[in-house]
C-alpha cells in the first residue's frame, strides 16, 4: 500500500518537481534574494550573447546565423529589460553560487564551441542553446512561483514565453540541420 502511494505521488507531483530540480539540484534549500535573481538573470543573458556572438563569427549555414542575431538582440533588450527593473526597484545584482556555477559550465561549453567548426559547430551551437534556454526557463519558472515582489516576478513570468520561443526556434532549426546532414549523405 505504501509503495502504490508513493508511486501515485510520485507520478502527481512529477511536473512540480521537475519544475523545481533545477534550482534544488544546483542549490539545495538555498533561497535566492531579488537582487540574486537579477544577477542570475543579467548571466544568463550575457552568456547568451556571448555564444551567439561566436555564432555569428563561426557557423556556417546561414539559418544558424540568422537565430544566432535573433537570441543577441533579444537577450540585448531582455538585459535592458533588467537593468531597468532592477533600477526601478533599487536592487544591485548579486551574485550567487549559482549564478557562478551557471557562468562556469558556460565557460567550459564556449571553450569546447570554439574547438569545433563547420556544420559540427553549427549543430553543437544549436544543442548548447536549447540545453541553456530550458535551464533558463526553468529558472525563471521556478523563481517566478517563490517570488514575493510583485514587480520581478512579474517579469520573471513575461521572460517564460521569449525562452520558450528560442527553444521552439532552436529545435526547428536542429531538425532543419538533421534534415539537410541526412540528405547530404543521400545524395552521395
Amino acid at each position: 500500500m505504501i509503495r502504490l502511494l508513493y508511486l501515485t505521488a510520485t507520478i502527481v507531483l512529477s511536473p512540480a518537481v521537475s519544475a523545481c530540480a533545477f534550482l534544488q539540484h544546483l542549490l539545495p534549500g538555498l533561497t535566492l534574494s531579488d537582487s540574486n535573481i537579477v544577477s542570475v538573470l543579467d548571466g544568463l543573458d550575457e552568456n547568451e550573447i556571448d555564444a551567439a556572438q561566436l555564432a555569428q563569427e563561426k557557423a556556417t549555414a546561414p539559418e544558424v546565423k540568422a537565430f544566432a542575431g535573433r537570441v543577441m538582440n533579444e537577450h540585448r533588450e531582455l538585459t535592458q529589460t533588467n537593468g531597468r527593473l532592477a533600477a526601478q526597484l533599487g536592487l544591485q545584482p548579486e551574485s550567487s553560487a549559482l549564478a557562478v556555477q551557471l557562468k562556469q559550465a558556460h565557460e567550459q561549453a564556449m571553450r569546447k564551441l570554439r574547438m569545433t567548426s563547420g556544420p559540427a559547430f553549427d549543430r553543437a551551437y544549436v544543442e548548447y542553446e536549447i540545453q541553456q534556454h530550458v535551464q533558463a526557463f526553468n529558472f525563471v519558472e521556478t523563481a517566478a512561483e517563490s517570488e514575493g515582489n510583485p514587480q520581478l516576478k512579474q517579469e520573471l513570468i513575461r521572460t517564460g514565453p521569449d525562452l520558450l520561443s528560442h527553444i521552439s526556434a532552436a529545435r526547428a532549426l536542429e531538425r532543419h540541420l538533421d534534415s539537410e546532414s541526412r540528405d547530404a549523405v543521400a545524395a552521395r
